[in-house]
């Protein structure tokens, strides 16, 4: 993304990565939903029926031509309308591989019981997480974008004199009641955030953003909570290197999640 901006208003720049993210996004959602049909049915069969591959193919062939109609639709909205993400509408594309897939007769997979509440209508788990899980082509275009919808909400919202706290210094998107229990002990008054969606507005009049990094759609928002100007904290599993390690060059704090635990005197605002 390099050479973008310039003399640009933040308004341009999202304009323009917006209609890179849909063109990109057109251009590799048919290969997943073929990938994906792909992957499942050679877990269940040795020798899948090359009628099945075809069917993948028109139903990519169809998500190209919806999910990128629904997603120029979302990044054409005004900035201060867009109540969903890029991610959750391409989330919706499950719906192509996974009606393959049932004509097929491939039986669901196990899942979790955070992915059945989570994602109801992805029995074969193949809802992207991120969307480098369409391409990896998306992560690096998926962080500008976020970085350029944050800098155009706050060119807007931001007050004359500057960036404002409210009362909630910390905001948290932790959903697990225990981790909320433990950060709530350290940092009196944090305000927990019960949806991904209503984060970032919850997140530009804090100090501190805690986030858990191994909830969907986490790192994708990231580059617009860094924007915000608030200490972004985020915590994941010490094994999963790559998830921190993208976290942290997103502009995260980015800690093992025994570390964070660990750290929790730090986390209020000084």
């Amino acid at each position: 993304m390099a050479g973008m901006g310039g003399s640009q208003g933040p308004d341009q720049v999202l304009d323009e990565l917006s209609a890179r993210l849909a063109a990109s996004v057109e251009g590799v959602v048919g290969a997943w939903v073929e990938r994906s049909v792909r992957r499942r049915l050679g877990e269940w069969t040795a020798a899948p029926d090359p009628g099945w591959m075809r069917a993948a193919s028109e139903a990519g062939d169809r998500a190209a031509r919806e999910v990128g109609a629904d997603l120029r639709r979302l990044l054409a909205l005004d900035v201060d309308q867009q109540w969903t993400s890029p991610l959750a509408v391409l989330r919706r594309a499950v719906r192509f591989p996974t009606e393959v897939l049932a004509e097929a007769g491939v039986p669901p997979v196990v899942r979790d019981a955070y992915d059945e509440e989570r994602f109801p209508d992805d029995p074969y788990d193949l809802a992207p997480r991120a969307l480098a899980d369409l391409d990896p082509t998306l992560q690096e275009l998926g962080l500008a974008w976020g970085a350029a919808k944050a800098q155009a909400h706050l060119a807007r919202h931001r007050a004359p004199s500057g960036r404002q706290h409210d009362a909630n210094a910390v905001v948290a998107y932790t959903p697990d009641l225990m981790d909320r229990s433990r950060i709530n002990a350290a940092a009196p008054g944090t305000a927990f955030v019960s949806r991904l969606e209503e984060l970032g507005e919850a997140a530009a009049a804090a100090e501190v953003v805690v986030v858990d990094l191994e909830r969907p759609g986490v790192l994708d928002l990231l580059p617009e909570l860094v924007a915000t100007g608030a200490r972004v904290v985020g915590f994941g599993s010490h094994v999963d290197r790559t998830r921190l390690d993208d976290a942290a060059a997103a502009g995260a704090t980015a800690m093992p999640r025994s570390q964070f635990f660990r750290s929790l005197g730090d986390l209020a605002p000084s």
